[in-house]
């Protein structure tokens, strides 16, 4: 957007954007030179100059590609809460609620990680491939999961991670909830996870 200055009197001056119209003040902003008013920076949002077509997130909030700059700036949310799981020999049913705090948007979904673990600690690797996710790893509208094909008497770590359209976006550490297990051949436990 391109602002002109015009001189009215002396030491007053007048910013005017390229449609004519008055440009926005500190805290204001005009998405379109068709605007005809300014707009307030939304929740979580703010700009430090005259005349700006936009906001930008406050820190530790975004904007997704889709957003329109006149919706508030959100970010991840928290980790699931509850989780719960079920082993029934080389199948785990993981149940969980919602995050507590959503991050102030509407489109929150799941995903899950599995590693399967050595009997030493911190040895861990992706299980790739070799196991299946019903309905399915990424992208879970719903708060469950059962994960299938697991290796008899292995050690697994499951992380429950809730994500939203700003996830990707965030430099901060991922929250999750999570869970170690020891699959067996012919025993069937469930556990509830109490947080912390």
């Amino acid at each position: 957007m391109v602002i002109f200055v015009m001189f009215f009197e002396v030491g007053f001056v007048k910013l005017v954007d390229e449609a004519g119209g008055v440009a926005c003040g500190r805290g204001f902003y005009k998405s379109s030179s068709q605007d005809l008013q300014c707009s307030r920076c939304p929740a979580h949002s703010y700009n430090d100059r005259e005349g700006s077509w936009r906001c930008d997130c406050e820190d530790g909030y975004y904007r997704a590609l889709s957003d329109p700059a006149s919706v508030a700036c959100t970010r991840p949310p928290s980790a699931p809460q509850n989780l719960v799981y079920n082993i029934n020999q080389t199948t785990v049913s993981l149940e969980w609620s919602p995050p507590a705090d959503t991050g102030g948007r509407n489109d929150v979904t799941y995903r899950i990680m599995c590693r399967r673990c050595s009997w030493e600690p911190e040895e861990c690797m992706p299980c790739g491939g070799n196991v299946g996710y019903s309905p399915q790893q990424a992208g879970l509208v719903d708060t469950y999961v059962s994960v299938v094909d697991l290796l008899a008497h292995a050690n697994y770590t499951f992380e429950v991670e809730a994500v939203n359209g700003v996830s990707d976006l965030s430099r901060t550490q991922r929250l999750f909830a999570a869970v170690s297990i020891a699959t067996s051949q012919a025993d069937s436990r469930t556990r509830v996870l109490h947080p912390n």
